[in-house]
């Protein structure tokens, strides 16, 4: 099955697509909001002694690093 480009969004593929499907199948994989609730925040304030700005930092530097 082939789709026109121009009906594609910007930098997606199917390639692409399938690569980002395919990294989910890995157990040590796992998709999340690029932007955490507050129950998120507030878990990850408890979990670590910190104020939930500075959870909110963790978060944001940890999903800037992953891949």
């Amino acid at each position: 099955m082939t789709f026109p480009k121009d009906n594609a969004p910007a930098g997606v593929s199917v390639d692409g697509s399938l690569a980002a499907i395919g990294a989910l199948n890995d157990q040590s994989v796992t998709a999340v909001p690029l932007k955490p609730s507050a129950s998120m925040l507030a878990a990850g304030s408890r979990a670590g002694g910190v104020s939930v700005e500075i959870a909110w930092k963790i978060y944001q530097a940890m999903i800037r690093h992953a891949g």
